[in-house]
């Protein structure tokens, strides 16, 4: 396994959060994801669904954006596909799947990420709109997810895609719903997928009880002086998922390796791996669990740990100098499969 770690640019102290991270969440009173928390208290998740996107559009280069239909075994999926201007041919291909904890979060509130990765890697990126909780609980999200990948690989001559050279991604739910995908096909011996980009992904539903995973507010290198605010950031994920049935119904269904990917009985025949994670965020440590359990069944993975960075960075870009390097990261993955 192939561990990474990206520092604060300029910043030798550790155990701190960012500049541009510190003033967000004291802003936000150390909450990561405020917007998560308020839809739970109040059940209005439309309103919070309609959101434009919260960063800046940093493409610098024209960016095609073509709408479309997946077929899915319970209807139409919208899928937007990014491209941008290079020769004709195929492909690699990513299918990215949106965070917002199950609930939230469609393709606007990711097209700035969606755009700039199509321009860092000139690959054809496909964002899904799968269904949400509470509407469509498990596995709605799931299965939309793996219709859509396995729409994209049928259809690839037409879109001008190397269906040798498809991904899947997403962060948080997303990458939960990703790392399920890449279990299917495993499963199913579908042999569509050559790697998975899992950005801060939930990994169970429930606290696991497995061997090499453990959580605690010891855990984490925090300074004095910003301890409050921190803690404040990796728990108030935490206790959300704890608090919350987010995504599935039943504690047996918390447990189904399709709801929760790091219970599965096994991680060998899992595709190569790269995980993205941020230091102060709970689900950091289910992310090294799940590493360490590809690694142990031969799997090729590469775990990456932005320092001073909470649960979401990937959504601040034009504020974080943290969340470009990850884009230019990720992209950097997708152009080797090229």
């Amino acid at each position: 396994m192939t561990r990474i770690e990206i520092g604060i640019p300029g910043e030798a102290r550790r155990g701190i959060l960012s500049p541009e991270a510190f003033a967000v969440l004291k802003s936000s009173a150390g909450k990561a994801d405020p917007f998560l928390e308020q839809a739970l208290r109040t059940g209005d998740y439309a309103a919070l669904r309609a959101m434009p996107p919260q960063d800046q559009d940093l493409t610098v280069e024209p960016i095609e954006e073509t709408e479309l239909l997946a077929k899915g075994s319970h209807g139409e999926i919208p899928v937007t596909l990014y491209r941008a201007a290079g020769p004709p041919g195929t492909r690699p291909a990513l299918v990215y799947l949106h965070g917002g904890g199950f609930r939230m979060g469609s393709r606007r509130s990711t097209e700035h990420s969606m755009r700039l990765l199509a321009q860092y890697s000139s690959a054809a990126v496909f964002s899904v709109e799968y269904r949400l909780a509470p509407e469509h609980r498990f596995p709605c999200a799931t299965d939309d997810a793996w219709n859509a990948l396995r729409w994209v690989y049928r259809h690839a001559a037409e879109l001008d895609v190397d269906r040798a050279r498809i991904l899947i991604g997403g962060d948080s739910a997303g990458g939960n719903l990703a790392a399920a995908c890449a279990r299917r096909d495993r499963n199913m011996r579908t042999g569509i997928l050559k790697g998975q980009l899992l950005v801060y992904p939930v990994l169970s539903q429930c606290e696991p009880a497995l061997p090499g995973y453990h959580f605690s507010a010891g855990d984490y290198e925090i300074c004095e002086e910003q301890k409050q605010l921190i803690q404040a950031a990796v728990f108030s994920l935490k206790n959300t998922m704890d608090g919350f049935r987010l995504y599935t119904k039943t504690a047996a269904e918390d447990r189904s390796p399709d709801a929760s990917p790091l219970l599965d009985g096994s991680f060998s025949g899992l595709p190569p791996t790269w995980i993205f994670c941020a230091e102060f965020d709970s689900l950091t440590q289910q992310a090294k669990a799940y590493a360490a359990q590809l690694a142990a069944a031969g799997g090729r993975v590469c775990l990456t740990v932005y320092r001073g960075m909470h649960h979401g960075f990937m959504n601040r870009l034009g504020q974080y100098p943290q969340a470009a390097l990850l884009h230019r990261e990720m992209a950097d993955v997708l152009r080797r499969s090229m």
